[in-house]
């Protein structure tokens, strides 16, 4: 029997069961024993150690790339602060003038406000020339002896809107002033002209004759009449806002009524 037959059959067993396949069993090789003599802690402190390394490794690219963007940003960044230099430069300079010119422009409001309070009394005032002229273009062919004109100026919210003498007691026009003349005429023909011209007109109000008197043979008709002055006749014309306000004030409620 050759040896290579005889270690097979040491290290081959045959199955107890008959069949003809052999159980192959790797041969013993010594090997020394393991045994770990680490802490039970030290894997830890060294997974903290890796750990704690890529951390700041982790750091140290967030602060190299901070600093790129820094410097990438330099310029604009500088380019800013030199533009808010100088609108700070221009802001104290403007600032300056404007004390300097503060006189002026108190000058300037002042002269504003005296302008406006002008415009504001001339725009109530009457047009006394035009409604003369007016008066005497209506009469056409009446001679007038006497005429006067009364202003009493804009009535308050609450006033009488019309103290003259008016036919219509029904007329709640606003008046600014009376207006009283007498005359001569050829005929009442001409009277009735005269009033049918001054009703056409919108600078007077309820215009009527209230005496007249013949005289005689001649045929001349003496007569006084009147009319009221409208608020046409301002300088600038009252607007409808204001004028409701002078015929229906908004009551206002006294201090110790209770809402």
């Amino acid at each position: 029997m050759s040896r290579n037959s005889g270690s097979r059959k040491f290290w081959e067993i045959r199955r107890n069961d008959g069949s003809d396949d052999d159980v192959v069993h790797e041969p013993f090789a010594p090997r020394l024993p393991r045994v770990n003599l680490l802490p039970a802690g030290f894997r830890d402190a060294i997974l903290a150690t890796r750990m704690r390394r890529w951390l700041t490794y982790a750091g140290i690219a967030v602060v190299a790339l901070g600093a790129i963007v820094w410097l990438l940003q330099g310029q604009a960044i500088s380019q800013s602060q030199a533009a808010i230099d100088r609108a700070q430069a221009e802001n104290v300079e403007l600032q300056a003038k404007q004390a300097q010119l503060a006189p002026v422009s108190e000058l300037f409001a002042q002269i504003s406000r005296q302008q406006q309070f002008v415009q504001d009394t001339l725009a109530a005032q009457p047009q006394a020339a035009q409604v003369i002229r007016r008066l005497l273009k209506a009469g056409g062919g009446v001679e007038y002896t006497t005429v006067s004109v009364a202003y009493q100026g804009i009535p308050a919210p609450g006033e009488p809107a019309n103290d003259c003498p008016n036919p219509n007691p029904f007329d709640n026009q606003v008046a600014i002033g009376c207006l009283e003349f007498s005359a001569t005429a050829k005929d009442r023909a001409q009277v009735s002209e005269l009033l049918i011209a001054l009703e056409a007109d919108p600078f007077f109000i309820g215009p009527y004759v209230s005496n007249t008197t013949s005289g005689g043979d001649a045929g001349v008709i003496t007569f006084t009449g009147s009319a009221a002055i409208s608020t046409d006749a301002l300088v600038t014309p009252l607007t409808q806002e204001q004028i409701d306000a002078i015929l229906a004030p908004t009551p206002t409620a006294s201090p110790g009524a209770t809402p």
